[in-house]
């Protein structure tokens, strides 16, 4: 065999492997899930129980396209070291896991063909004065202050650089406050977003329902935040520039363990319709206390996208 043709065929070999490793185990293209994993200090230690193989494949098996993962809410706790964050507020080290979950999670994920989304919140964790005041920021009814804009950007900029393309997103909460944020102050959290992998979806939650769902709240916001949460049969033409995205929780609330509030008929037509419009649904499912999925959420789901016959 010549040089060239040994060479080629490597070439299709490795090929072969990437798209293996790189195609959603999916017939959902574009079903996701979301996962409120929210620690607090007293349980910070349970997370070196996260069995982060079988939580992958539990999503591998319920055909996730996408996950969308909390690094931490608004109790001040996050599960993911942070070099810029510890550095603004040294004290904020001591509440961190054993372990840099979203890292591991994201590797099992991409072996699934899986991709991850990352959740913070917009503003500093508003349950924490300590850090709240440490960061510059104030309450986020109240646009937020400049030097607290720019210390948060450095924090994102420091978890999309460590994460780099395993992050595939971020999905901000609670952006209901922008006035006041400059040009220079959105360019920073913009570039901070982007840092590591260019193309990643954002999406900034402006809040719920018909009227907000779709709503672009920042300037480099490519991907609707999709909060609904009894979101409506039909969706007609929707005249935005966003990548289309619906999101709602299957129990009774976000990260709640009650039974399903929906049938596996309503979660298929919403991904038909997320699929039709080329973006995404996702549900919100709780985890019960050995981080696993409920048993009647994964029958739910599997059976919502099952291949057709």
């Amino acid at each position: 065999m010549t040089r060239t043709a040994c060479a080629l065929r490597r070439l299709l070999a490795a090929w072969l492997l990437g798209a293996a490793c790189a195609a959603p185990a999916t017939a959902a293209t574009g079903f996701g899930v979301m996962v409120h994993y929210l620690p607090d200090r007293q349980s910070i230690a349970d997370a070196a129980r996260f069995d982060v193989d079988a939580f992958a494949a539990s999503l591998a098996q319920m055909r996730a396209s996408h996950l969308i993962l909390t690094l931490g809410q608004n109790n001040g706790q996050y599960i993911a070291p942070n070099a810029a964050l510890e550095a603004l507020c040294p004290r904020s080290a001591a509440n961190r896991p054993p372990r840099d979950l979203p890292l591991e999670i994201g590797r099992a994920l991409r072996n699934h063909g899986i991709a991850l989304v990352l959740y913070l919140p917009f503003r500093a964790p508003q349950a924490d004065p300590e850090l709240m005041h440490c960061l510059g920021d104030i309450s986020e009814q109240e646009p937020p202050p400049a030097h607290f804009v720019a210390a948060w950007a450095a924090v994102i900029r420091d978890w999309s650089q460590h994460y780099g393309a395993l992050a595939r997103g971020w999905w901000f909460d609670g952006v209901y406050n922008t006035r006041g944020i400059s040009p220079a102050g959105w360019d920073s959290l913009c570039a901070a977003a982007r840092s590591g992998a260019p193309d990643r979806w954002l999406a900034f939650n402006a809040g719920e329902g018909a009227a907000r769902f779709s709503a672009k709240a920042a300037p480099c916001q490519n991907l609707m935040a999709g909060e609904y949460m009894q979101p409506p049969t039909q969706f007609g033409a929707l005249r935005s520039e966003l990548k289309f995205h619906l999101l709602t929780p299957l129990g009774a609330s976000w990260g709640q363990p009650t039974p399903p509030r929906f049938t596996a008929a309503q979660v298929r037509g919403w991904i038909a319709q997320a699929n039709a419009h080329g973006g995404l649904f996702t549900l919100d499912l709780p985890l019960d206390a050995d981080f696993r999925f409920l048993p009647s959420h994964v029958a739910l789901v599997r059976s919502a996208t099952a291949p057709h016959p």
